[in-house]
């Protein structure tokens, strides 16, 4: 099911849209616009932003929330808003979609379908709890924050995290990541991952788990 972050300053508002959008299938979590959203976002790695604009949100703190989110991990927005707050923001804040109130529930999860959809199709990124695996232009990022990974480290995540969960074994990452042709034995795996997790696991997140006696896995991501 498709994960929805509801950002509100109603928790009556917020209750209601998780009522209705949990009826059409997505899984619903909440947040208090007083919040720190973007951290939350970050680490629940939502597929679409649902954000409430009213009058008592000011523009710099909405900035924040959007841009925030956009720079971090990149995280497609529909804004619920009057129509006097669409009037007076010359850029639609930065969202990527809005529904004016009142709004057909209809009308929203058709909105948020098709921008889950075009995310889906055109990202190029491998996105695993706080961790961003640019496919595009190999880079890696944790928090937002860019890693510095060798050419055999990058792929040696890549393979990993593609198929989050699943076990390999020592000898199946030899092969796929070093090809067949490597004469290098297991310690080559285990030295790379130990580097890789010195990188990668420094807010003490933990994003590949060693399965004893047979190998390692990418830990599987709640979302």
């Amino acid at each position: 099911m498709p994960s929805v972050f509801i950002v509100t300053k109603e928790n009556q508002t917020s209750l209601k849209l998780q009522s209705e959008l949990t009826k059409w299938g997505f899984t619903c979590l909440i947040a208090n616009i007083n919040e720190k959203v973007v951290e939350r976002a970050v680490r629940e790695a939502p597929e679409l932003i649902i954000l409430e604009v009213d009058g008592q949100i000011s523009q710099t703190t909405l900035h924040e929330l959007v841009d925030g989110s956009k720079v971090r991990r990149k995280m497609p927005i529909i804004a619920i808003m009057s129509l006097e707050a669409l009037n007076s923001s010359s850029n639609y804040l930065g969202v990527d979609d809005f529904v004016i109130l009142p709004f057909d529930s209809r009308e929203l999860v058709a909105r948020a379908r098709r921008l889950i959809q075009k995310n889906t199709k055109s990202d190029e990124t491998i996105r695993r709890g706080d961790l961003d695996i640019d496919l595009a232009n190999c880079e890696v990022r944790v928090g937002g924050r860019i890693v510095e990974l060798t050419f055999k480290e990058y792929e040696l995540l890549k393979f990993l995290a593609q198929d989050q969960g699943r076990v390999f074994t020592r000898e199946t990452l030899l092969n796929k990541v070093w090809g067949y042709d490597y004469f290098g034995g297991d310690r080559t795996v285990d030295v790379h991952v130990r580097r890789l997790r010195s990188k990668i696991e420094l807010s003490g997140q933990t994003f590949i788990e060693t399965v004893r006696n047979i190998g390692y896995r990418f830990k599987k991501s709640k979302s």
